[in-house]
């Protein structure tokens, strides 16, 4: 299936999507196309699973990213059509914030057990609880680490008194 295909499907079943293109290589210029599609955060379950039944494939899971916007921690479910296929790959992208004000969404692990890494992480970086989660241990943070600090946060919750990274360029522009 195409991704031309795939955004239609998405739009038929009420979604808002939108293609990506960009061009990548140095000698051979390759075109990567990517589908993005706005999920509400009731409905990530609905979506994933409409995405394995249109499919002619099972999706390829390869990780859910998280940001902090602010009000809201933006999660981009990330999986690959036509994995391993030279010029035929694209990423399929699911969208969905979250309100700071409740952090919570539901697990997919049990329709794509190889999530349960990324939700995980995201739970225990930034905070966002996925109900149906079974195995909330964390992954990097030691036992005895707070609990309500987040890594990846960049409010109130974030660990006080580190050196972040990416605020040392102020320093420097002064």
């Amino acid at each position: 299936m195409k991704a031309e295909e795939l955004k239609q499907k998405f739009e038929e079943a009420g979604y808002e999507v939108w293609l990506k293109e960009r061009e990548e290589g140095i000698k051979v210029k390759t075109k990567r196309v990517s589908v993005w599609i706005k999920v509400d955060r009731d409905a990530i379950r609905d979506a994933v699973e409409h995405f394995i039944e249109v499919s002619d494939v099972y999706p390829h899971f390869s990780i859910i990213s998280a940001s902090d916007e602010g009000d809201n921690v933006e999660l981009n479910y990330h999986f690959t059509m036509g994995f391993g296929k030279l010029h035929e790959e694209y990423s399929v992208n699911f969208k969905v914030a979250i309100p700071k004000s409740d952090l919570v969404i539901k697990s997919i692990t049990d329709m794509v057990p190889a999530v349960i890494y990324s939700e995980r992480e995201i739970r225990e970086m930034m905070g966002v609880e996925f109900d149906g989660l079974q195995d909330k241990r964390h992954m990097f943070l030691t036992k005895d680490f707070p609990d309500g600090v987040y890594p990846w946060r960049r409010d109130e919750t974030a660990p006080k008194g580190t050196n972040k990274l990416y605020e040392t360029w102020k320093e420097g522009a002064e």
